[in-house]
């Protein structure tokens, strides 16, 4: 009878812990970018979200490709997921200050902001306003860094990633301030990504390149001069599990 008992609290627990997950959201904002051109560097980067969210991490995934964030939209969000453009000369749009206040506001509140930059041919760093919503964190986004095609980044085992894992890294920008929670593969030991805790539970990771964030580590590319490269990152879905899961958390 005792172990019946035992039993049924194991599922009763089990149960709430599942619901519980299952009422977390995470946001991922494209709508400075056309999908259109996510999907041809990346052709499953929607799909492996979804799998690590939804299948994986027992959230909702919801995918917001043209609405302005505010703060009605982050009421009903737990993890806000920016990601870079991929062509810094057509962005379809100037992210507004009500709009950065919205999200610095729902970090400080206590809600989770991963955020992904690029180089400068990628991304215009002002329209995208990704110092503004660090900046209130101790993190700065700086300039350009030498690039080095297919380099790779390595990551630190530490509070909520467990291995040392292999991402990919092709050119990427200057990040200073908070955690480094991975590091490229190559001369200069530059940090790739890092995070911020706050008091009241309020998290922060950011990123000076994009590549982790489109799940593109393995995955075939044809480039401009006829060539195909595999992009270095076999761990890249694992890290990114870990990283969201991290932000899942109360």
């Amino acid at each position: 009878m005792k172990k019946i008992i035992v039993l049924l609290i194991s599922f009763v627990s089990l149960f709430f812990a599942e619901a519980i997950a299952q009422d977390k959201v995470v946001l991922l904002d494209i709508s400075h970018e056309d999908k259109s051109a996510y999907l041809n560097v990346s052709p499953y980067i929607f799909t492996d979200y979804r799998d690590v969210v939804e299948n994986q991490l027992s959230a909702t995934f919801i995918l917001n490709e043209e609405r302005t964030i505010d703060s009605d939209m982050l009421e009903e969000t737990d993890v806000l997921i920016l990601l870079s453009t991929l062509d810094g000369t057509t962005t379809k749009r100037t992210r507004s200050a009500n709009e950065i206040n919205a999200i610095v506001n729902f970090v400080k509140s206590g809600g989770s902001l991963i955020v992904f930059t690029d180089e400068d041919r990628r991304i215009d760093m002002d329209a995208f306003g990704a110092n503004e919503i660090v900046w209130p964190f101790g993190m700065e986004f700086g300039d350009d860094l030498p690039g080095i095609r297919n380099a790779g980044a390595v990551s630190f085992i530490g509070e909520f990633i467990d291995g040392r894992y292999e991402l990919p890294y092709s050119g990427a920008r200057e990040l200073f301030g908070g955690i480094p929670l991975s590091v490229k593969d190559a001369e200069g030991g530059h940090v790739h990504g890092a995070y911020v805790q706050l008091d009241n539970g309020g998290k922060v990771a950011a990123f000076g390149e994009t590549m982790v964030g489109l799940f593109i580590g393995g995955v075939s590319f044809e480039m401009p001069d006829g060539n195909t490269i595999v992009w270095k990152g076999e761990d890249n879905k694992q890290f990114m599990k870990e990283l969201i899961a991290w932000t899942l958390t109360d």
